[in-house]
């Protein structure tokens, strides 16, 4: 019986060591050479506008539709008028698809 208790203590304290062994900073090992990435494209407001505007112009769909576009630091602002809810989706899914767009405030209202 004293001899399993020495083994299950044993057992144990060899547990703790190996778990607390593990908690290491790892931040501390990184190697020298290693570099942060650079960070992701930055889109300015003029691409994003450009982007929208050129999607919505080349879709048949949303001829005869009167949409206007405001961007500001990525956040977008939709306004004007369509003729109906495809034309309204389509509007806000092309919007969407433009890299570089945060937000989209869909002001479009159909006639």
């Amino acid at each position: 019986m004293h001899t399993r208790y020495k083994l299950f203590t044993f057992s144990i304290l060899l547990m703790s060591i190996l778990t607390l062994s593990g908690c290491e900073n790892y931040a501390e090992k990184t190697h020298e050479s290693w570099v942060t990435p650079p960070p992701g494209a930055v889109y300015d407001d003029s691409t994003i506008f450009a982007r929208i505007t050129l999607a919505l112009q080349s879709d048949p769909i949303l001829q005869g539709t009167n949409v206007e576009i405001k961007v500001n630091d990525g956040s977008v602002v939709l306004s004007g008028t369509v003729r109906n809810e495809d034309q309204l989706t389509r509007v806000n899914m092309h919007t969407w698809i433009v890299d570089g767009v945060k937000k989209v405030d869909n002001q479009i209202v159909k006639k």
